[in-house]
């Protein structure tokens, strides 16, 4: 497989480093958008590796999104793998759930995706060629409480995804979500519920690892995967199977 151009969203820590340690332990080449000015040393070293590199970047804030994505066409001509990975998750039953967090819920986990989708997607249609994976959740499936916003707008992700394939397939651009379960990140910290409880819900009987979605992300986005478009793929150790 030849040398790629991978960019992820949210790719500083967690699923996200994961996932671009995976590719670039392929040859390929990792960009990461994420908010902190500086990266964490892990995700620094891992752009420096075959010429990545690391942008500073709301994806909710439009400005910024224009400001970025023409310094990495500029810098790298176009990207091939596009890796929606950013998001957020506030913990709060619905009746207790504000408007600025439900509102910030979805300008990161929808509207950002967006925003940052839409430009690299029109590229990826003038070359013909493209492949777009959106972190979409277990909870975009499956309703939990304490996360009506998060899991309303994953559930929003895995549309928009299908849309997505359906409109970009002629352009031989396959776009997929992942739906991961219960998952040792950052993003889990602060449930009221410890993430052990779960397991007796998981056939596989263990908690997954950001490891277990790279792998995941790494074959979809892979030649081997190229008949496979518009699907929402469940990385949960079984504890849901639709």
């Amino acid at each position: 497989m030849k040398k790629r151009t991978v960019l992820i969203t949210g790719g500083n820590r967690g699923i996200g480093l994961a996932i671009g340690k995976r590719f670039q332990s392929e040859g390929d080449r990792v960009v990461i958008l994420d908010l902190p000015d500086v990266p964490s040393p892990e995700a620094l070293n891992l752009v420096s590796e075959n010429g990545g590199a690391y942008f500073t970047c709301d994806i909710s804030n439009k400005s910024d999104v224009d400001r970025v994505v023409p310094r990495i066409l500029d810098s790298f001509g176009f990207v091939d793998v596009l890796i929606n990975n950013a998001g957020i998750l506030k913990w709060a039953s619905f009746l207790e759930t504000t408007e600025d967090d439900f509102d910030s819920t979805f300008n990161v986990n929808v509207k950002g995706m967006y925003l940052v989708t839409q430009p690299f997607a029109r590229e990826m249609v003038a070359r013909k060629e493209g492949n777009i994976i959106n972190m979409a959740s277990m909870g975009g499936k499956w309703g939990a409480t304490l996360q009506s916003a998060y899991c309303a707008s994953k559930a929003a992700v895995i549309e928009l995804t299908k849309v997505m394939a359906m409109e970009l397939g002629p352009y031989n651009i396959r776009v997929n979500s992942l739906c991961p379960g219960i998952i040792k990140s950052e993003l889990g910290k602060g449930s009221p519920r410890s993430a052990d409880s779960w397991l007796d819900k998981t056939p596989l009987g263990r908690l997954g690892l950001p490891e277990d979605v790279a792998d995941v992300a790494y074959f979809i986005a892979s030649t081997e995967a190229r008949y496979m478009t518009g699907q929402a793929v469940n990385v949960t150790g079984g504890m849901i199977m639709y």
